[in-house]
């Protein structure tokens, strides 16, 4: 663990000037002593169940092209909590978002900046190592997973959950926080569960399998309109694009991935029939 004390940057940009130190410091060691990934957790946050191994989270090794494992909720992209690939990937990444600034003064970052620049540059199909910006890279888990909240009124999860955490809530954090901290250091078995009696297990396997096929099976109708791009119906390549939206932005969302990727074989299943006429 890591925990930065002080201000290394002026305002909200301490974050990824400090990841990207971290990361930089990770690449300068050799491959087989670096560490692979990084979990950040913002320090408004309360680990809940230790027994929750954060490496339940990162995608299989053969899912490679994934560097940045995060979450969404109502306002988008919440950085308080997410994994991040030791990679030059996450450098060229996080140097793009703190150089937003710089660069693009014209757009407004609101109060969160740092989080908005890191949410436009993941958005980017365009630079970084491979040309085509980040978005492919990047992957979003159901929230409450990885980042369960806390409201004013209750804490969304439930026991075995991993952490809670406490984003915009203002002066009330730090007597929610209290309460909580109380609870963890008094009667911690009241909420650690193994993670094996966890729902975690399954569902984590489920997430990165359903991922696994969708991105194959695109890559598979790609590869087959790049061999003969003259007989695939518009629809086919409206389908396979939307498919490709849906797994790059909502794949949190299992059941729009499944309708898309329905839509996307009955697509392509009658290209082939047409094809043969």
């Amino acid at each position: 663990m890591r925990v930065l004390n002080h201000d290394i940057a002026v305002g909200y940009w301490n974050k990824p000037s400090y990841l990207l130190s971290l990361i930089i410091q990770e690449l300068a060691k050799p491959p087989s002593e670096r560490t692979e990934w990084l979990m950040w957790v913002d320090a408004d946050s309360i680990i809940l169940n230790p027994a929750i191994p954060a490496e339940a989270f990162i995608p299989p090794s053969d899912l490679d092209n994934i560097h940045v494992v995060a979450s969404k909720d109502q306002n988008g992209l919440n950085t308080g909590i997410f994994f991040l690939h030791v990679h030059p990937w996450s450098v060229d990444m996080l140097v793009e978002t703190i150089a937003l600034p710089l660069y693009r003064p014209d757009i407004d970052l609101g109060t969160s900046p740092d989080q908005l620049a890191m949410a436009l540059i993941f958005n980017q199909t365009e630079g970084g190592l491979s040309a085509r910006g980040y978005k492919a890279g990047v992957v979003y888990l159901p929230r409450p997973w990885i980042n369960t909240y806390e409201w004013s009124h209750a804490y969304e999860g439930k026991k075995g959950d991993m952490l809670v955490h406490f984003p915009g809530m203002q002066e009330e954090r730090w007597t929610h926080m209290s309460n909580w901290l109380d609870i963890v250091e008094m009667t911690p078995q009241e909420w650690e569960v193994p993670f094996e009696e966890t729902e975690y297990p399954n569902r984590t396997k489920q997430f990165w399998g359903q991922y696994r096929t969708v991105r194959d099976t695109a890559l598979r109708v790609e590869k087959a309109l790049d061999e003969r791009p003259s007989d695939a119906r518009e629809s086919t390549r409206a389908a396979i694009s939307s498919l490709w939206e849906a797994l790059q932005e909502e794949a949190d969302n299992p059941q729009l991935l499944r309708q898309r990727l329905e839509t996307l074989e009955e697509a392509a299943t009658l290209d082939q029939v047409l094809s043969k006429h």
